[in-house]
């Protein structure tokens, strides 16, 4: 079988077939349409098989292919960490125009945003935390592989933090189970780094209690959660914050700023 029959028999979507085989075959994808008749051996043909009924089955192309882009940089993605998502960028936007010295991570993941700050503010200290082992050795794993200075702790929330920061970030659960618009491919992801109670905001909650104690004075909190969420998370955070950016209605960035 060539490349070009096996795009146009698999039940992906052609970019992702595109992506899958170009992978298997260790090429890109301008080698597939500039070689379509290029003949494929039957391990190829087996691996890209199964590569695209696991896509078809929902699971996300990241896990698939190992990596995900993210703020112009390829990150490795496991199954322990969250994809990174482009909406996320947003909050690199903020925190940049803002050029905190020190900064912590709070929940890191595959440490998109730490390592992207540490590259895009090379002269702020960037921290970064998480609760999984799992999560921050492919964290520490993807600061490795873009050169960025990063230094990983584990903590539960702020459980295990001293000293105090310019700016804490963090990209919690904050998905409530309930909302009926879930994309299936959520159920490949970590459920314990999407999901939270009391409509999503558990543990958004619990993080805006702690921060005041490890933010310098007029200290900002970022945060990633839903737009219905925005303002039961500003009004939340009562008397300790002021509620002082919300870039606009296409991002999920909500920015605090310590009284």
């Amino acid at each position: 079988m060539n490349a070009s029959s096996w795009l146009s028999s698999t039940p992906v979507n052609r970019l992702d077939a595109e992506l899958i085989l170009a992978r298997i075959l260790g090429k890109d994808r301008t080698f597939l349409h500039a070689h379509p008749e290029y003949n494929l051996s039957t391990a190829e043909v087996e691996q890209a098989n199964a590569a695209a009924s696991r896509r078809s089955l929902g699971e996300p192309l990241a896990y698939i292919l190992g990596h995900k882009e993210f703020y112009g940089r390829i990150f490795t993605v496991t199954r322990d960490t969250l994809v990174p998502r482009p909406e996320t960028e947003a909050l690199i936007e903020v925190i940049k125009s803002l050029k905190p010295h020190k900064i912590l991570d709070v929940g890191t993941g595959s440490g998109c945003i730490a390592v992207t700050l540490a590259l895009e503010l090379p002269n702020s200290q960037i921290d970064a935390i998480d609760i999984s082992l799992k999560a921050l050795a492919a964290a520490r794993q993807n600061a490795e592989n873009l050169g960025a200075d990063v230094n990983f702790f584990q903590s539960n929330l702020l459980e295990n933090i001293a000293g105090q920061y310019d700016l804490i970030v963090a990209n919690l659960p904050y998905v409530d189970a309930s909302w009926d618009w879930l994309s299936r491919e959520l159920a490949f992801e970590p459920q314990n780094a999407l999901y939270a109670d009391d409509g999503g905001l558990a543990l958004i909650k619990q993080l805006i209690a702690q921060a005041p104690a490890h933010l310098k004075a007029h200290g900002y909190l970022i945060l990633e959660a839903d737009r219905s969420q925005h303002k039961k998370i500003a009004d939340f955070s009562g008397n300790l914050f002021d509620r002082i950016n919300n870039p606009n209605d296409q991002t999920l960035a909500v920015s605090l700023c310590l009284r």
